[in-house]
This record gives C-alpha cells, structure tokens and sequence, in this order.
C-alpha cells in the first residue's frame, strides 16, 4: 500500500504511530527532499522491528555508495538465522547507480524480512539531484509491496504552526511570535529546528515548558529587534524608524544577514498580502483565510493593518520593486552601492 500524501506531517505521524505499536510492514520506501522524516521513521523502524539483543544476528546496514542492487535482493532474501525476523536497512540509496535493479525483489518478498530504502533527494536548490521517478515499474511495485512515502519540505508560510505542533509533542508550549521568530532563524530545515530545540530545553529552568520570543532570541542567539520578522512587521505597521533601525543593523553585518535571504523574506511578505487581499475580495470567512495562509490568529492584527497600508496596487508594487532590487544586487546595475546601502534604499521605496 502507498502512504502518499500532501500533508506530509500528518501521514508521518500515522506512520510512525503504526511503527512504534509494533505494526511494521514488509517494505519500506522512504524518499523527498524533507531528510528529517525520513531519518526519524528509519530510527522508529529499527527501534522496533527488533529487540536490542537480537540486532546482531537479524539486523543489515548497507550505504548506497557501497552496494548494489543485486546485493541488497540477496540479503532480503536470506531466512534470518536464530531471530524470527531480518531487517535489510539500506542508507543514503540516491546513492546506488541500480536502485531500480531491487524491483525484483518484490516478485518474491520473505515474509521474515523488513526492507528499508531510504531515498534523499537534495533540498539545497542550488544542487542537482534525481528523484525516484514515479512512472517506473520499480516505484510502481514498491506501492504494492509495502509503504511508499515521500517526505515533502514544509512551505515556509506554514513552518510558524508546524514548530508550534512540534512543541506541543515534546511537552512544550511556544508563543506564536517564538514559533515565527525561530521560523525566520532556522528557515524550513527541520533537523536544524530539532537540534535548537533539544539545546533550548537544556537551557531551560528546570520544569520550565512554556517558551517565549526572548527565549527563542537569547538561546539561539538571535536578536529580537534586530531580525527579518521584525522587519517585515515594521513596514506592515509603516514604522519608519524601526525600519531604518533594523536595516542599518544588518548592514553592520552583511555576512550574517545576507540581502539576497532579507528580500526573499520580504518578497514572501509581500506575496501573502497580495494573497489576502484576494482572499478577502472572495468573501471567504475571516478564519478560512488565516489557515489558508497559515497565519497564526494572534498575528491576524498585523495582517488586517498591512492591507489597510497596502493596497492591492501598492503591494503589486511593492513586489515588482523587490524584483528590481533582486536584480540590482546581482548586477553591475547596483553601481558602486554597497549591499547596506541598497537594503536602506530599497527600504525607502517600500515606506512610500
């Protein structure tokens, strides 16, 4: 059976509650660009498909880099010696050059062997990397044979109420502005939002489980004021001066607040208030909105203020502006200005 869906968390959740309660099926296709899920069902699958003591007789660990298709089938079809079951657990399988060449293997499965592919395809855009081609007879069969599931990336808009909900399931409580605050600093790569997390908690009073936005600023080294959150708020609000303030901070320190990530931040803004207005010009109810943009209710304020200050003309402007600055500052078209200096600039034209 495939497990394939676009809400990649809820089906990871349902997954990894099946593992965990011993319900773990005969194959296993774990592959996308969302690296986290696929390494936390792997963790959940090896946990559980055998107790410890058993491991070293029924349990294989193979890399991509180091085997071949032919050497996988082999092992997966082994009876397993002294234990009830095998595990046949293949890392890292982008990696193989004939990952298509273990589709054999389902026209005469073990039913003692638990077969694990796990399938990363690069996340960083600026790499190239092949993906499980959906239309092979390899992918096809794996759907039959066990679970399929692609672990797709969380889209920015939604990754505020995603650390939220993770939270949540380790025994915490964030504030919205935390969740967003943390969203901004770690983007959408959720491994690195796991390893802030288990820093924070140890840095916690003890017994403490609520977590605010200094939390999230003076554990991870952010500053409050100073941040890309911050900054997309000042200019919903038309805060000049804050503006200006956090700007010419981040001009201090180009290397750590690059502009090409600032506009990208700003850009994304701009598209959800162009969205909202829309969404608001359908007549569609107030809290259909926030969730179909992901917006937290406690910033909906924010968002009411911003389509007051930007109107529908405003904002397609805002972006086209944003457009010619992403140019400028990948261009000779900048001139002898420095990336501060542009951000200042830019800053301005937003403000008017």
């Amino acid at each position: 059976m495939a497990k394939q869906t676009s809400d990649t968390t809820q089906i990871f959740e349902t997954l990894r509650s099946e593992i965990i309660s011993g319900d773990i099926k005969p194959f296993y296709l774990l592959f996308g660009k969302e690296h986290y899920f696929i390494d936390e069902l792997c963790s959940a699958i090896i946990e559980h498909a055998m107790p410890p003591e058993e491991r070293d007789f029924g349990q294989v660990v193979y890399y991509g880099a180091d085997v071949s298709a032919n050497q996988v089938v082999n092992t997966a079809r082994q009876f397993p010696m002294m234990v009830q079951r095998q595990l046949v657990v293949v890392r890292e399988a982008q990696m193989m050059s004939d990952i298509e060449g273990i589709g054999v293997y389902f026209q005469a499965m073990m039913p003692s062997t638990v077969l694990v592919l796990c399938y990363k395809t690069p996340n960083d855009p600026l790499r190239s990397g092949k993906n499980i081609d959906k239309r092979t007879s390899f992918y096809k069969q794996a759907c039959k044979a066990g679970v399929v599931f692609e672990s797709e990336q969380i889209p920015d808009y939604k990754m505020a109420g995603w650390i939220e909900g993770y939270y949540r399931s380790r025994g915490l409580q964030i504030s919205p502005d935390g969740a967003a605050l943390l969203a901004e600093f770690t983007g959408s790569d959720i491994q690195k939002i796991a390893v802030e997390t288990d820093k924070l908690i140890k840095a916690l009073p003890e017994g403490s489980r609520s977590v605010t936005q200094d939390d999230i600023a003076e554990n991870i080294g952010m500053s409050r004021g100073y941040s890309v959150f911050e900054l997309t708020r000042a200019l919903s609000f038309k805060d000049a001066d804050k503006c200006y303030r956090i700007v010419r901070f981040f001009a201090s320190s180009e290397k750590r607040y690059p502009i090409q990530m600032t506009m990208a931040a700003l850009a994304s803004h701009f598209i959800k208030l162009l969205r909202f207005h829309a969404l608001v010009r359908a007549r569609l109810p107030r809290n259909e909105i926030l969730a179909q943009l992901g917006i937290n209710p406690f910033f909906a304020k924010e968002y009411d203020t911003a389509i007051r200050n930007y109107s529908v003309k405003t904002t397609m402007r805002a972006i086209s502006i944003l457009k010619e600055f992403d140019y400028r500052s990948k261009s000779n078209a900048r001139g002898n200005a420095t990336d501060g200096q542009l951000l200042e600039e830019l800053t301005a034209r937003l403000l008017r």
